[in-house]
């Protein structure tokens, strides 16, 4: 059965959405870069057996990508030299179309930028830097939804149980930004938050694929988490957060200033730890990291759309 979402008018670029139409699932992964590569490069091999696609009537996967693999994109996205010059999206359908006979991967070299491909959307999951398409996929109604990002060691997963005052909150405006922080490649300080970000997708995909044959079995809800720190809380508690307990910061309200943005960046070169740069600055975990997303994106506007 084909279900119905409710759409609030938006432009859309890159984002994945899985999509139930006739003949299967269909799972649209529109960005094909740090994040999205890593989630397919996981995803698909654990689909190899054809159980769940058999089960299913067949998976479509279509990769929604405009962006070519460049030399810069192999320290840190699922590509390899022969792939440089290639779209992203045929590198990555060469490599995992097939994979079994009821699995299949398209790649479509387009940056997405209208809601029609979302139509009869079942589940939906954001994985590119840009606010239009979140929101875009955060307007939905009636369907399940998560929004999957990245920054230095750390992932955040906004959910549709998300609190609407969280995904707002967290959803600001900015500029296009790689998930690599400024410097990163050229110094060979290599972040994984988008590796990160791409498990935890890949594993709320596979989880959400069991529940859809019977299996039922636990879908993460929203959760911000580093590899320094563990669970960072930066969520209003619902039912499906990970429960925190942390003291108040003693500084929540007050403006960021250009020498405490240069003092960031900083001691994010150095490597350090987000609880010790938080009580540096008397702020939260959380403030610290979205401050670092919200910087690095300002302070390098990209010639391509990062993400997509």
């Amino acid at each position: 059965m084909i279900s119905s979402i409710d759409f609030v008018g938006f432009i859309s670029p890159a984002y994945i959405l899985v999509v139930m139409d006739e003949g299967g699932l269909q799972i649209h992964i529109v960005g094909a870069g740090g994040i999205g590569s890593n989630l397919i490069a996981l995803l698909l091999p654990s689909l190899r057996n054809g159980i769940i696609a058999n089960q299913l009537g067949g998976i479509s996967f279509h990769l929604h990508d405009a962006d070519m693999v460049e030399e810069k994109n192999l320290v840190h996205q699922r590509f390899t030299e022969s792939h440089i010059n290639m779209p992203k999206v045929d590198a990555l359908a060469m490599e995992f179309n097939l994979i079994h006979p009821n699995v299949r991967v398209i790649g479509h070299s387009t940056n997405l930028r209208s809601s029609e491909p979302l139509r009869n959307a079942n589940i939906i999951i954001v994985a590119v830097d840009r606010p239009e398409p979140r929101r875009i996929v955060h307007s939905l109604r009636n369907v399940e939804w998560y929004d999957l990002r990245c920054g230095l060691d750390s992932c955040l997963v906004l959910t549709h149980e998300t609190h609407l005052d969280d995904i707002e909150r967290l959803t600001p405006e900015h500029k296009p930004a790689s998930c690599q922080p400024d410097g990163a490649i050229e110094s060979g300080n290599i972040q994984f938050g988008s590796a990160l970000a791409g498990t935890f997708g890949a594993n709320i995909i596979l989880r959400s694929l069991m529940n859809r044959i019977g299996n039922k079995t636990n879908i993460p809800g929203p959760v911000c988490f580093s590899m320094d720190m563990g669970m960072i809380p930066v969520f209003i508690q619902t039912k499906n957060t990970v429960p925190f307990s942390q003291q108040p910061p003693k500084r929540p309200t007050h403006l960021w200033s250009e020498k405490e943005d240069v003092q960031l960046l900083e001691q994010a070169k150095r490597g350090l730890t987000l609880e010790r740069v938080a009580s540096h600055h008397q702020r939260s975990p959380g403030a610290i990291w979205h401050r670092l997303l919200k910087i690095t994106g300002i302070r390098k506007a990209l010639d391509s759309e990062a993400g997509e």
